[in-house]
């Protein structure tokens, strides 16, 4: 009897001590990408004008190991914009980004990779200098700053990032991020670590119990009559 109640403890401790374990990782895993506040950011690359007043990024694209949803009702994209000095950065479509900028030197990328680190650019001749982007309509998204997020649309092809100097001055450098957010992942990280230490601890106690189910408890020698 003592045997198969040894058997039955150790194999449901056994059971419960794998999936706590697995519970444990995918926590883990899903914590290291998305951490308590559920965002994970994503380094795309620095872009930069020497002689231009802007750079105009209409293409780029996101190679990360970071696993993104296909729903895109499950998260949040924006374009995080890093500097040494503040910037003007703005997101609006196309048409309307490079209407703004007619006459305006800047470099337009049309290229950016971030798995190859590639980038293609053409440097847009001109001599005049842009109106002041913060009076401007037409931007979905705008922020000012030396580090700033704007809200990228994912799936809308024909919407361009302008990146400015914060003075509309020339020699415009900066590095681009892409913030992924998921509401829920750093809630459902925690939970999922709490629920793998809480079955291994489980797991523990029945395999202790089953081992002590298996030992056979001393004899008293009988005396000889």
């Amino acid at each position: 009897m003592a045997s198969v109640k040894r058997l039955i403890l150790g194999t449901f401790g056994a059971l419960l001590g794998l999936l706590g374990l697995g519970v444990l990782g995918a926590g883990a895993v899903l914590f290291t990408l998305f951490g308590s506040d559920g965002q994970s950011n994503i380094p795309i690359g620095r872009v930069s004008s020497e002689a231009g007043r802007a750079v105009v990024v209409t293409d780029f694209q996101i190679s990360s190991s970071t696993p993104v949803p296909l729903n895109e009702s499950w998260f949040d994209l924006s374009l995080r914009v890093t500097g040494d000095q503040p910037h003007f950065v703005g997101v609006a479509t196309k048409q309307d980004a490079l209407t703004y900028l007619q006459g305006v030197p800047y470099d337009l990328v049309t290229d950016f990779d971030s798995s190859s680190g590639k980038i293609n650019s053409t440097a847009i001749p001109g001599d005049g200098k842009a109106a002041d982007p913060a009076t401007q309509k037409f931007w979905s998204d705008e922020q000012s700053g030396d580090d700033v997020s704007v809200a990228w649309p994912v799936s809308d092809e024909n919407t361009s990032l302008v990146v400015m100097n914060d003075d509309g001055s020339p020699d415009v450098r900066a590095g681009i991020d892409v913030l992924l957010t998921i509401a829920w992942a750093g809630a459902a990280a925690i939970g999922l670590v709490i629920t793998g230490v809480i079955l291994v601890v489980v797991a523990i106690v029945l395999l202790v119990a089953a081992m002590r189910a298996g030992a056979q408890p001393s004899r008293s020698a009988e005396p000889v009559a």
